[in-house]
């Protein structure tokens, strides 16, 4: 049986791993967040909120944070699901 609330609750920890994952890359590369949004080609302010996981990043968005952190999608979001 389908829980509504209970993927809402999932996906919002996802999102909060995928943005934490992406702030510890960013830190790994020394870069700042005015850095990565350069690179990405996106406003600082949303990739902050990417980052703090209060926004919910298309495909097409995920894929360009990975590439402009030098990585792929799929390195990026790899074991993300099953950390707790």
């Amino acid at each position: 049986m389908r829980n509504p609330e209970r993927n809402r609750r999932v996906a919002t920890k996802l999102g909060k791993k995928f943005g934490q994952r992406v702030r510890s890359v960013r830190k790994d590369l020394g870069w700042s967040l005015e850095q990565l949004a350069e690179r990405a080609d996106m406003h600082v302010t949303y990739l902050s909120s990417v980052e703090r996981g209060h926004r919910n990043p298309t495909l097409n968005v995920i894929g360009a944070i990975a590439h402009a952190l030098g990585t792929t999608l799929a390195g990026l979001v790899m074991g993300l699901e099953g950390k707790e």
